[in-house]
């Protein structure tokens, strides 16, 4: 079983609020694609962890918007993970909590969402993902998200990595969805070939 987390209470000031409606948008586009989620059975589980590739690491501080408090909210401090898991074909947001290593983020990186740069902070990102970090049916939950680094650099250089993968998940979601409509255009024809056969057959018999 997936281990479960509980939300800080403490609110911050540090993410100005932004208009939710923008931040969220697109962000339930990855629906049809969701994330492999892992708890603390993978941590200390070599066989496990050989099918996850972790291509960028770094510490941070990891907010939520909560609607209730219509506040920031601290929602852990660790490393944020862009990770590709063998069972999935897209590279996802993961954070575990450094202390309790409780899962506070895991989330498929969306294709149309940008990281939105902070008033105030040179530091700080906001944007808005489906996350399945306390998924109990198998359903994402759109959050609008704010993540903190120690500086202006270390956030650019995340920037850079979340749009490299961005990208890329992108791509590949784009011949998913070609692919998908070429299979439906496959049945479709199946079933019109089905419908026309009857009438082909009766022509020949009035022609007899």
């Amino acid at each position: 079983p997936v281990d479960r987390v509980y939300t800080h209470t403490h609110t911050h000031k540090a993410p100005q609020r932004r208009t939710m409606t923008d931040l969220v948008r697109n962000a339930d586009s990855t629906a049809e694609f969701q994330p492999v989620v892992t708890g603390l059975q993978e941590v200390d589980n070599s066989a496990a962890l050989q099918k996850i590739k972790t291509v960028y690491e770094q510490r941070c501080l990891l907010y939520f918007f909560s609607k209730a408090k219509s506040a920031w909210i601290t929602r852990g401090k660790g490393n944020v993970r862009i990770q590709k898991h063998d069972d999935s074909a897209y590279y996802q947001l993961v954070l575990y909590e450094e202390k309790t290593l409780k899962l506070r983020l895991c989330a498929i990186i969306p294709p149309e969402n940008k990281l939105e740069a902070n008033e105030g902070s040179d530091r700080l990102w906001t944007f808005a993902c489906t996350d399945y970090s306390e998924s109990e049916d198998g359903k994402g939950v759109v959050q609008s998200c704010a993540i903190k680094f120690k500086n202006s650099e270390v956030a650019d250089k995340f920037k850079g990595e979340y749009e490299k993968y961005q990208a890329i998940n992108k791509e590949g979601m784009a011949k998913a969805g070609e692919s998908k409509k070429t299979e439906v255009a496959k049945e479709e024809a199946k079933e019109e070939a089905k419908e026309e056969a009857p009438k082909e057959a009766a022509k020949e018999e009035s022609k007899a």
